[in-house]
């Protein structure tokens, strides 16, 4: 199994100054072929070899390094993989996977990589023109045990560098427990509770942006009264961007930690497919949408339960969760999103609104997945407008009114 450990660096001055010609000569390289590539393609599109590939731009780099001999100062193989970068995301445009790819610009997505001839020494990593070494910290037990590394890649964010270690290593995952309604959860996202579990745990909404906010307009009131290409405004961009990173990094420890409690506590998971692109055009929303994160920790909540070897159940957007009553199976279709309290007028339920749609989101995945069998036949499921989720036909509210109406007559 290939897996990756991340190591904050400690290069000296001129360590620092040679990462930064990595990282310029190699955005350097990928920006010139792709002119490159976008220029061949033009001028023969209707010949039968119509575009380059990563051969043709290995070859032609050979020449490039005699026209700029600086390339020379760097890496050769690190130059090589921007092509290898190129190369792929080409391959992901022409098979609709991704758009045209855009030149990069300096200061953005810095990152080179280094696929050969990588050892880990105690606290310090080597690699082809860093012979002496970077100093660097983390976890030197668990890097120790590496025998063989595949791939580092070197990153800069907001002025600190960092070492993506990949390597493989022999523990598969373990086999998937089987599928059953014991140890289940369902998982209910919301933006007032970050998450509602359908056993009665809530999880409080941390707010991360409300605790940095402040800091960050006034470090944007300020950096807009600087003058551009001034040293003052690079100053006041990264203060700005070490603002940014650490409002990421909360959000990123806060996910990984919940998603590992649930993985770990749970044998089956479910959580809902939630449309986040569209909830996100509503301005109203929208910022605390972002602060959440949900694709980020579905993400994490996802390769938490391979690792553990748990079940993961997605339902779709469209299931119904929120209106319905989890007892009884009455659709509350007067249902307000400032709702916050579940009311169900026929067995009259009291019941806080994200759990009620936990307990649902539970309900239907288990009986997606065969664990709940329903009793409906198959046109009882037709007719119920309910997908057979509960063990007899229920009807709205609406529904009940009228026809006791119509018995009395």
């Amino acid at each position: 199994m290939i897996t990756a450990a991340r190591v904050k660096l400690y290069p000296n001055e001129g360590q620092k100054i040679l990462l930064e010609k990595h990282f310029g000569s190699c955005r350097f390289v990928y920006n010139y072929f792709l002119a490159k590539r976008d220029e061949y393609y033009i001028t023969h599109k209707n010949a039968k070899k119509s575009s380059l590939n990563y051969l043709d731009t290995a070859n032609m780099l050979i020449e490039l390094k005699e026209k700029y001999p600086w390339l020379y100062e760097v890496n050769s193989q690190s130059l090589q993989m921007s092509l290898r970068f190129l190369d792929n995301a080409f391959k992901n445009f022409f098979h609709k996977n991704a758009d045209h790819p855009r030149f990069k610009r300096k200061g953005i997505n810095e990152y080179f990589a280094v696929p050969q001839h990588i050892k880990i020494q105690g606290n310090r990593i080597y690699f082809p023109k860093f012979s002496e070494g970077i100093y660097f910290k983390g976890s030197r037990e668990k890097l120790s045990k590496i025998k063989d590394v595949n791939e580092i890649i070197i990153t800069k964010d907001s002025g600190y560098y960092y070492c993506s270690i990949i390597y493989e290593i022999p523990e598969e995952f373990p086999e998937k427990k089987p599928l059953s309604s014991e140890n289940s959860v369902g998982i209910d996202l919301g933006i007032e509770k970050f998450a509602t579990l359908s056993n009665g745990i809530a999880i409080e909404n941390p707010g991360f942006i409300k605790k940095i906010e402040k800091r960050i307009k006034r470090l944007q009131k300020q950096l807009s009264k600087k003058e551009k290409t001034s040293n003052n405004r690079r100053k006041h961009i990264l203060k700005s961007q070490k603002e940014y990173m650490k409002l990421r990094n909360m959000r990123e420890d806060f996910d990984d930690k919940i998603s590992t409690a649930i993985a770990k506590q749970y044998d089956t998971i479910v959580i809902e497919d939630l449309n986040v692109h569209g909830m996100m055009q509503n301005h109203h929303i929208s910022k605390s949408l972002s602060d959440v994160s949900f694709y980020y920790f579905k993400q994490k909540l996802e390769w938490k339960a391979e690792k553990y070897g748990k079940n993961m159940i997605e339902i779709g957007r469209f299931d119904p969760s929120s209106k319905i009553c989890s007892r009884c199976g009455n659709i509350k279709h007067d249902l307000k999103l400032s709702d916050r309290i579940y009311r169900c007028d026929v067995c009259g339920l009291i019941i806080d609104r994200d759990h009620n749609a936990s307990k649902n989101i539970r309900k239907i995945g288990l009986i997606k997945v065969g664990s709940v069998r329903s009793e409906f036949t198959p046109v009882e499921i037709a007719t119920s407008g309910l997908y057979g989720i509960y063990p007899y036909r229920q009807r709205s509210v609406g529904e009940a009114g009228s026809s006791e109406a119509l018995a009395e007559e």
